[in-house]
Formats: structure tokens, C-alpha cells, sequence
């Protein structure tokens, strides 16, 4: 690890525990407030020491278990902000309306975190809420009662883990809006039955009148988590400048208005842009990565290519290639700043982070080969690849690693255009990018590279298959 690593390290860690340390105040000011007159210092002391330990076990839980998110300031904003957003519209819930907890939606903060933050702290924060609502409700019930603890206080603690779990891991993540109705629907049925289990827990179904009253809303509670996901979710993104499913789902498209121009500057790599997309989308099904955020960086990889379209081969429509009257350190200086002038683009636009990631890193530090080449045939010495080779940095995540097979792949098969070369072509590119150590940074594995070139040569021969020639037929 580099020194300016380390000191970027340190620099985020104090951050977060300024962040931290906010949100800690935050929870503090929330829950005792509306308690305040009748406040003592034992209920007071529980209530601050529950918070601190929750709150600083989701702290722990990310940095041991979510490092990658605990390390973006504005996810680490997010999450704390919709824990502290969750909570408090329980505690608004319950403190004044009589049925609060009964309508209260107990999955919401999962819902959210797992499309703008992580799944994995989704579920954990989500939990967490639970626990520190919980530990609220029973510290001053206790002040009252001693032996008294409602089936509020156990619907809760009940419905709240259930719905976090299905929410999180059972159900999914979804970029088709449609697809959350049935999700509230069914986390409306979980929290219903969670209700008649506590009333009949309690011994009071037949004897409370609001039994039916209570039931129907906790299905209601589903639908109205999923409606405040769809109010929140979009705010936050544009508040912290985190990016959903959602989002991705709109920009990978080819009608948006980046597209549009890179289809009307340089309608060649568009082109090897749908094309790319084809191939990294089902290389990122099979591995198990998001196929929208994987089609979304494809198509935008290449949108530095505006600025010099006729500088690359796909573009070159009429046989001319001005390289000929370049020098190789010329050319490469061009074909190199196409990564650059890419994320300068994707900025000007408002692309999220992932897809500018995904421009500067899907050729790592490969050496642009042929300029390299070219360059060693006017000198007698050994020259220094580096000089010919981009800037990096190398992929940092598995959808820049695919992103960087599958773009290199398109482009050697469509050149060959022989499907008996398919398997050594593609093998060929994926061992010179090991060789070169382009995948040092990012977690994937052998495995996983071996299923890419695998769905690689399967998705090349189908869009490269044989036609039935027809014999030529003139109707009349």
C-alpha cells in the first residue's frame, strides 16, 4: 500500500467517525426528546448506551464485513441518514397515533439501503433499528410497570426482523418497478400474520376489539414502506449521490442524449458499444453481478471516442486511417485520451460514479500494442512500455474486470471473424490481461474469469451464426 493510499485510508476512517459521532447525536436528540419531562438518569442512560452500541455495531459490521461501501463518504452519509429517517418516523408513528406501530413500515430501511447503499448493510441496519426501537419501548414501559411488556413491543421486535430478512435476501433486488407492488404485498401478508401470532400470544384476540383493525393494517404496512421507498429512494440519490437500480435501468438505454450524439459523432463505436453490451451483460448474469449496471457502463465506456471519432478504426468508414500520418507516440497519445476525455463527458452529464469508474479502468495499463510495435521498428533499443500503455488505474471491481475481457474480446473476434478461432482468441486475450496483472485489484476470481470466457465464445457464436441461404425467388 502506497503512502498516499494510507493517508487517503486514515483521511476517510476519521471521516466516518465524524460522521458517526453526528449520527450518534442525532439518535440521542430523537429518542429522548419527546420523553424529556418525565426523563431520569436511568432511563436516560439505557437509552444513550443501546443507541452508541447498535449504531457502533452496524459501524463494525460495515468495516469488517462491507469495506468497499464503508469507504465512499456519501454511502456512509446515506446509510446513517435512513437509519435515522426510519427511526424516526417510527417513533412519530407510535407516539402519536393509537395503531402507529401497526401501520409502521418495519422493512422500509432495508428496502432503501439495499438499492442505494448494500445489501449486506441493509438487513444489519435494518435490525438495528428494530433493537433500539425495541430497547426504547420496553426502558419506559418498564418506568411504569415492571413486569409489563406489550404486544407492541414483541409485534415489533417480531415483524420488524421477518420483513428485514424477506425484504433483503428472499425477495430480491429489482429494477422493474412493478416487480415491488407484489414485494409490499407480501411483506403486508408477513406482517399480518406476525400480528395474529402476538395477539394470540397475548391471550387477546377475542377479547380486544381491535384485533381486525390491527391485522389489516399491518398488511397495509407493506405497500406503504414500498411507497415511501419510491419517495425516498430518488431524493437520496440526488441528496448523496448514490445511484439505485433504478437510475441504471433508465441510462442504459440507447436513447438517451449522450447516446444519441455518440451515435451521430461516431456511429462505429456505438455500435461496438450495443455490441459490448450484449456480451458484459451476460457475462455479469452469470457471475452474479447487477445486469444493468454492467449494460449501462458498456454503453458508456467508449463515450470518449466524441472527441476524435475518426482517430478509431471502427469510425473509419472510407479506408482512411489518419494514424499514417502520425508518429506512434502521437497516436497513442490520442487513443489514450479517449479514457480521459470519457470521464470529463460522463461528468459533464451527471453518469454516476460507477459507469466514470468503469471509463477510466476497462483498459487498466494494457499497452496499446500496435503503436508499440510500430514505434520499436524506428529504433534499435528496447523501448519502455509504459510509455505505450494507458494510465490505469486497473479495474477495481468485477464489472470493470468483465467490462475489459468483453470490450478487447469484441473487438479481436469481430476483426477475425472466424468462429473455428473463437475459444483461442478469446483465451488469448484473457492469459495476456493475467499476465499483465490487470486483475490484482479487484476480487474476482479464476472461476469466475472461466465462466466470462466461457459466456463469451457461447454469445459470439449465437449472434455470429450461419444463416439458411434461400435460393433467389421474384414474386409477381
Amino acid at each position: 500500500m502506497t503512502k498516499t493510499t494510507t493517508l487517503t485510508s486514515r483521511k476517510t476512517i476519521w471521516i466516518n467517525v465524524a460522521i458517526f459521532i453526528l449520527a450518534f447525536v442525532c439518535f440521542c436528540l430523537v429518542g429522548l426528546l419527546p420523553h424529556i419531562k418525565s426523563l431520569n438518569i436511568r432511563t436516560a442512560s439505557v437509552e444513550v448506551s443501546s443507541i452508541l452500541l447498535l449504531l457502533g455495531s452496524v459501524a463494525l459490521y460495515g468495516f469488517f464485513a462491507d469495506k468497499q461501501t464503508m469507504a465512499e463518504t456519501r454511502k456512509v452519509f446515506a446509510l446513517y441518514t435512513t437509519m435515522l429517517l426510519c427511526y424516526s418516523i417510527l417513533m412519530v408513528m407510535d407516539t402519536f397515533w393509537q395503531f402507529g406501530l401497526d401501520l409502521a413500515p418495519f422493512a422500509l430501511c432495508s428496502l432503501v439501503l439495499s438499492l442505494i447503499v448494500s445489501s449486506k448493510l441493509g438487513f444489519f441496519a435494518n435490525f438495528a433499528i428494530i433493537m433500539m426501537y425495541f430497547v426504547k419501548i420496553i426502558n419506559f414501559e418498564l418506568e411504569q410497570d415492571i413486569f409489563f411488556v406489550s404486544d407492541q413491543s414483541i409485534y415489533l421486535l417480531l415483524a420488524g426482523v421477518i420483513t428485514a430478512v424477506y425484504s433483503t435476501y428472499v425477495l430480491g433486488k429489482h429494477y422493474r418497478r412493478i416487480i415491488y407492488i407484489r414485494v409490499g404485498l407480501i411483506l403486508g401478508v408477513i406482517a399480518a400474520l406476525c400480528r395474529v401470532i402476538c395477539y394470540f400470544m397475548f391471550l387477546s384476540v377475542f377479547e380486544n376489539e381491535y384485533f381486525f383493525t390491527s391485522v389489516v393494517l399491518a398488511f397495509l404496512s407493506g405497500i406503504l414502506g414500498i411507497m415511501i421507498m419510491f419517495i425516498v429512494v430518488p431524493l437520496f440519490e440526488r441528496i448523496f449521490n448514490v445511484v439505485s437500480v433504478f437510475r441504471f435501468s433508465e441510462i442504459a438505454t440507447s436513447n438517451t442524449p449522450l447516446m444519441r450524439k455518440l451515435f451521430e459523432k461516431a456511429p462505429g463505436t456505438y455500435n461496438h458499444s450495443l455490441t459490448v453490451a450484449n456480451y458484459v451483460e451476460a457475462c455479469a448474469a452469470v457471475i452474479g453481478e447487477s445486469t444493468v449496471l454492467a449494460r449501462a457502463c458498456a454503453y458508456y465506456h467508449d463515450i470518449g471516442k466524441i472527441k476524435n471519432p475518426s482517430y478509431f478504426a471502427e469510425n473509419q468508414m472510407d479506408g482512411v486511417n489518419l494514424h499514417d500520418h502520425l508518429t506512434p507516440e502521437a497516436s497513442v497519445a490520442i487513443i489514450k485520451s479517449h479514457t480521459a476525455n470519457g470521464l470529463a463527458i460522463a461528468k459533464e452529464y451527471g453518469m454516476p460514479v460507477e459507469i466514470q469508474r468503469a471509463i477510466m479502468e476497462h483498459h487498466g495499463t494494457m499497452p496499446v500494442k500496435y503503436f508499440y510495435f510500430k514505434a520499436q521498428k524506428y529504433t534499435d533499443g528496447k523501448l519502455d512500455p509504459t510509455q505505450y500503455s494507458y494510465d490505469g488505474p486497473k479495474p477495481t471491481s468485477k464489472i470493470s474486470a468483465l467490462l475489459m475481457i468483453c470490450d478487447a474480446c469484441e473487438a479481436a473476434l469481430r476483426a477475425s471473424n472466424d468462429r473455428s478461432r473463437a475459444e483461442e482468441i478469446v483465451d488469448n486475450i484473457v492469459n495476456e490481461r493475467l499476465m499483465l496483472d490487470q486483475f490484482s485489484d479487484c476480487d474476482i476470481t479464476m472461476k469466475e474469469i472461466d465462466a466470462i470466457k466461457s459466456t463469451i465464445i457461447t454469445t459470439y457464436l449465437g449472434i455470429r451464426h450461419k444463416r439458411v441461404k434461400y435460393p433467389e425467388i421474384n414474386l409477381k
